[in-house]
C-alpha cells in the first residue's frame, strides 16, 4: 500500500471554505484569493482523489454523495490540524506537552486539588499527569517513570545536593487508636505494651517491598498492611489496631472523640519535612515551573490567583 498522500491540507481548507460559506465565490472572499485558485484547488482535488465532489449542474455548489463524505471526513482532519498548528505555537512559548507530578499520599490532597483547579482556570494545554505513591514508592516513580517533579515527605541524601529542592511545610503524623480500643485508656505506653496490639500500615507502594514490606516504625509483631490512608483510618476507627496518620487527615476525629492519641511513653507525634524536587537532569518547562510556583504559594497561604506564569 502507497503511503503516498495525494491531496493536501490547503486543499481540503478551501473545500471547508466552499462548504461553510456556499459558493465557490464566498470560498474566495473568505480565503482572499481569486476565484480560480478556488477552482483549481477543488479541480486538483478531485483528480487526486479520482472523484467528483460538486455537482455542477446547478447554479451553486452542490456536493456529490462522495463529495459530502470527504468533507466530513476533511472535518475532522482540519479540526486536528487546527489542534496540532495550537499545540506547536504554545511549544514554541515554552509550554511542555505533559508534565508528571508524583506525590506522597500522607500530603494533603485538598492542596494539590486547589492547585489543579487553579491549572484548569488558566486553561493550560499541556497535560498534568499526577500520580500517588506511599513512601520510598514516590521516590522509585520519580526514578523509573522520569516524572518532572516529586513532592516527597523524607529527601534522599542522593537528591538533596543535586537537584532544585523546595522546602513545604511540616507534616504531622500523630499515633491514634479509636476511643474504645484498650490503648485509648492507657497513660505512658511502653513499648512491650503496644507489640501486643494490631499495627494498622500504608504499606511501601516501591516494588522493591513488593514481597519482603520493610519493618515498621515501631518494630510490632502484629501488623495489617493497607493500601491507603482512608483504608487505614476506617481499621482505625473500627477498633482494629491503631497507626500513625497524617494530622490533618484524622484532626475531626481527634476532635469528636472518635479517635485518642496513644499515649506513649516516647511520644505520639512525628514531623516530617516535605520538598518538592525536580529532575536534576532536564529544566522544567513552563507548565512544570508553575505548577512547583503554585504549589510553593498554596503551601505558603498565597493567593494562587496572582502566580506569574512567566
Amino acid at each position: 500500500m502507497s503511503t503516498h498522500v495525494r491531496f493536501t491540507l490547503d486543499q481540503l481548507v478551501v473545500l471547508d471554505a466552499i462548504r461553510r460559506t456556499g459558493s465557490f465565490a464566498g470560498a474566495a472572499r473568505e480565503l482572499h484569493r481569486v476565484p480560480s485558485a478556488i477552482s483549481y484547488a477543488v479541480t486538483t482535488l478531485e483528480g487526486a482523489l479520482d472523484l467528483s465532489l460538486f455537482d455542477r449542474s446547478h447554479q451553486r455548489a452542490v456536493l456529490t454523495p462522495a463529495g459530502a463524505r470527504i468533507v466530513q471526513e476533511a472535518e475532522d482532519l482540519l479540526l486536528r490540524s487546527r489542534r496540532l498548528e495550537r499545540l506547536a505555537g504554545t511549544m514554541g512559548e515554552g509550554w511542555e506537552p505533559d508534565v508528571r507530578f508524583v506525590v506522597d499520599a500522607a500530603y494533603p490532597m485538598d492542596a494539590v486539588a486547589r492547585v489543579l483547579k487553579e491549572l484548569t482556570t488558566r486553561k493550560l494545554r499541556t497535560r498534568i499527569h499526577i500520580d500517588v505513591e506511599c513512601q520510598d514508592g514516590v521516590l522509585d516513580r520519580f526514578d523509573r517513570d522520569r516524572s518532572d517533579v516529586m513532592l516527597t515527605l523524607e529527601l534522599p541524601d542522593h537528591l538533596a545536593q543535586r537537584a532544585p529542592l523546595h522546602a513545604l511545610p511540616s507534616l504531622d503524623m500523630v499515633l491514634v487508636v479509636a476511643a474504645d480500643h484498650a490503648l485509648a485508656a492507657l497513660e505512658n505506653v511502653s513499648q512491650d505494651e503496644l507489640l501486643e496490639h494490631t499495627d494498622i500500615v500504608v504499606r511501601d507502594s516501591s516494588p522493591r517491598y513488593r514481597d519482603a514490606p520493610p519493618p515498621t516504625f515501631l518494630g510490632t509483631r502484629h501488623v495489617v498492611r493497607v493500601s491507603d490512608f482512608h483504608t487505614k483510618l476506617l481499621a482505625i476507627v473500627r477498633g482494629v489496631g491503631f497507626g500513625w496518620m497524617p494530622e490533618h487527615l484524622v484532626a475531626s476525629d481527634l476532635a469528636s472523640g472518635r479517635c485518642e492519641p496513644v499515649r506513649l511513653a516516647d511520644g505520639h507525634r512525628y514531623t516530617y519535612k516535605p520538598h518538592l524536587v525536580e529532575r536534576s537532569d532536564e529544566p522544567l518547562g513552563r507548565a512544570g515551573r508553575l505548577l512547583v510556583s503554585l504549589l510553593v504559594a498554596d503551601a505558603s497561604g498565597a493567593a494562587l490567583e496572582d502566580v506569574s506564569t512567566a
